[in-house]
């Protein structure tokens, strides 16, 4: 005698099928959200402040598709389809968060390009670290390159361990030095932007954005028959501290963590105002240039923020075109993220780029690339 069916059987069908139906209906709306997410980012017709906020998503999005293919691979292949191509659209921003790019041979009288936040250099803690100052110094000056450019460079002429613009220019007799946030030192002590060069500087200038604690320098140097440009920056910093909100969770704090939450949200938005409004200052310098240029800096922002997408939109980035990984340069908390940046024109091919991320001496990690001009490549027999 054949047993009947359990009746469980098609009450669990029913449920795996409402279930299924449930993910379709989230992965659509998902998909069409991430592509709007490339949409923002490819064309910036959106340069309001919400923009960034969405722009940010982007790469939570896309590892929701990936799931979400995973998922409809094994349910119904068909349906995979969708998160794939929606993927598959989006590769380019793929690059932005990892690269697999291979250490090219150096050619000779390539040109070594270094930038560093520096963070002030223990200027506020010297006593508990000066050894690690002194690691520090001997570092940036022993790193081998051929322009040094740095940001929250710290000089004090009253100080003695920290005559550091003296002590750069003993090997680096070309610089640029500008000070920012003025109001908050004594006379002879300094903070800003630095360039250090084993090449000529024939013009230099620099600006502190408005109502911003940061800004930028540029300096025109001649290397050997030509005259490039290399613009130093630090964009308007968002003050995120993702640290603070998880300790107050794990504190079982919540109020607070709260509170912080919010003030994350209303630093990001006044952020993304202020990298609106100071970008575009940045772009006038690299439009209006006759010279090769190369864009280095904190741009304080992820590589799906407006700021990013709109220097990308003229210049090629580092990172992606010789970088290797996943080029995570901050020190800290939420650690995971890739805000400082080197851009450079189509003037120049690069051979390698690195995040030294066994340089621990700030809350960044510094970067080197080497270049060298496409006129002396095609040139070579």
């Amino acid at each position: 005698m054949r047993k009947s069916s359990s009746p469980a059987s098609p009450k669990k069908s029913m449920a795996k099928k409402v279930i299924s139906s449930l993910i379709w209906l989230g992965t659509l709306p998902l998909c069409l959200y991430t592509l709007f997410t490339y949409l923002l980012s490819y064309s910036l017709v959106i340069d309001h402040w919400v923009a960034g906020f969405i722009m940010m998503t982007m790469p939570y999005a896309q590892v929701l598709c990936f799931i979400s293919l995973i998922y409809w691979l094994f349910q119904r292949a068909k349906r995979a389809l969708l998160p794939f191509i929606v993927l598959a659209l989006g590769y380019s921003f793929i690059q932005r968060s990892i690269a697999f790019n291979s250490p090219t041979s150096l050619e000779k009288e390539t040109i070594g390009v270094f930038s560093y936040n520096v963070a002030g250099m223990y200027s506020n803690d010297f006593e508990d670290k000066k050894e690690s100052l002194a690691a520090l110094k001997k570092f940036i000056i022993d790193y081998s390159a051929d322009i040094k450019c740095f940001q929250e460079f710290y000089s004090n002429a009253d100080r003695k361990p920290y005559r550091t613009i003296d002590m750069m220019s003993e090997q680096y007799p070309n610089y640029a030095f500008i000070p920012l946030k003025e109001d908050l030192f004594d006379k002879n002590e300094k903070m800003g932007l630095a360039v250090f060069s084993k090449y000529p500087i024939i013009h230099k200038e620099g600006k502190q954005f408005q109502n911003s604690a940061n800004g930028y320098l540029l300096t025109d140097i001649v290397i050997r028959k030509d005259t490039v440009r290399i613009i130093n920056l630090q964009l308007w910093s968002m003050g995120i501290r993702v640290g603070k909100v998880a300790g107050k969770i794990r504190d079982q704090d919540y109020e607070d963590a709260k509170r912080e939450g919010r003030g994350i949200i209303a630093s990001l938005r006044k952020g993304f105002i202020h990298h609106r409004d100071e970008m575009s200052q940045i772009n006038r310098l690299i439009q209006q240039s006759s010279y090769p240029v190369i864009v280095v800096g904190d741009l304080n922002e992820t590589p799906y923020g407006w700021a990013y997408g709109t220097i990308r939109e003229r210049l090629k980035n580092a990172f992606e075109e010789a970088g290797s990984g996943l080029g995570f340069t901050l020190n800290r908390s939420p650690y995971f993220v890739r805000i400082d940046n080197q851009f450079f024109s189509s003037d120049w091919e690069i051979f390698q780029f690195k995040t030294l991320r066994n340089i621990r001496y700030s809350d960044h990690f510094p970067l080197v690339a080497e270049y060298k001009l496409k006129k002396y490549l095609s040139a070579q027999p």
